[in-house]
């Protein structure tokens, strides 16, 4: 099969599924470097988001935090995979941000900030020493970053409009995220300390969280661009761009496999919401 994106072709073979109970899913992202081990959010209940892993040898998925009755999500992995870092509702749209260590304990959070707010979108700089996350204070949504233990805040980027979904590359050099400081959604890139902010996409329609490939070369994102949301792909300065998804319902929440070799996304596809894996080899 092939898959028209402007002028390019791309050859697709078909998605593996890997859930199958069609629960409303998002934000995959592996817990290891072996690629065994994937952490990820359903909507459990009316009311409640739940952090979930997925062992990919038997397909045995259990709860990462079992008696745990607050909606968490957004969940991020340092590359050592020893700390992970997530969104947790503390009540009224009133969010936290949480750093723990994989033992499950907690090393530190930034706590919600007043009325309606909170952070969003965490990801660990490549050494592990930071939190990146995105957060709405005078009128935009800025990105900033924290230590491990939720403190030493610091802007890393700030512009109108709002700035969210960064991601560090591997190297630790470089940091991509999806802004709307042009009246569009678009990706960007800029050197890990935010100087240098450079636009790589250009569509009328939102280009989203981006994702930058475990070599460092390529970034996948969710587009709606061709009327639909599907995932892309393109090389880190933004030329080679491809469709790798065609599905007349939604797919989203790209993450990289370790191998960079697929995509795991979250695919809608007759009313029912799973995880699927991509290939991503062809690029």
């Amino acid at each position: 099969m092939l898959i028209w994106s402007g002028s390019t072709l791309a050859p697709a073979a078909d998605p593996i599924r890997l859930t199958t109970d069609g629960h409303i899913k998002r934000d995959p992202v592996f817990l290891n470097a072996q690629g065994t081990e994937l952490l990820y959010v359903v909507l459990e209940k009316p009311n409640q988001l739940r952090l979930m892993k997925l062992s990919l040898a038997d397909q045995m998925i259990s709860p990462l935090h079992m008696s745990e009755t607050r909606s968490e999500f957004e969940p991020a992995v340092s590359a050592s995979g020893q700390h992970i870092a997530f969104v947790q509702n503390r009540g009224n749209l009133s969010l936290a941000l949480v750093i723990e260590h994989l033992t499950k304990t907690q090393v530190g959070e930034v706590p919600p900030g007043g009325g309606f707010s909170g952070m969003h979108s965490p990801a660990f700089t490549a050494d592990d020493s930071r939190v990146l996350f995105s957060y709405p204070e005078e009128g935009r949504q800025q990105i900033f970053s924290v230590n491990l233990k939720g403190e030493d805040r610091r802007t890393v980027i700030d512009s109108d409009g709002v700035n969210n979904w960064p991601r560090v590359s591997p190297d630790g050099r470089q940091l991509v995220f999806s802004s709307s400081r042009d009246n569009d959604y678009e990706i960007y890139i800029a050197e890990v300390d935010g100087s240098k902010p450079r636009r790589l996409t250009n569509s009328p329609r939102q280009d989203l969280r981006p994702r930058i490939s475990p070599e460092g070369t390529r970034i996948a994102f969710t587009s709606n661009r061709d009327g639909n949301y599907e995932i892309y792909v393109m090389k880190l300065d933004g030329s080679g761009l491809l469709r790798l998804t065609n599905n007349p319902e939604q797919d989203d929440f790209p993450v990289w496999d370790p191998d960079g070799n697929s995509l795991i996304v979250v695919s809608e596809r007759e009313g029912q919401s799973d995880l699927y894996r991509i290939s991503a080899s062809t690029f």
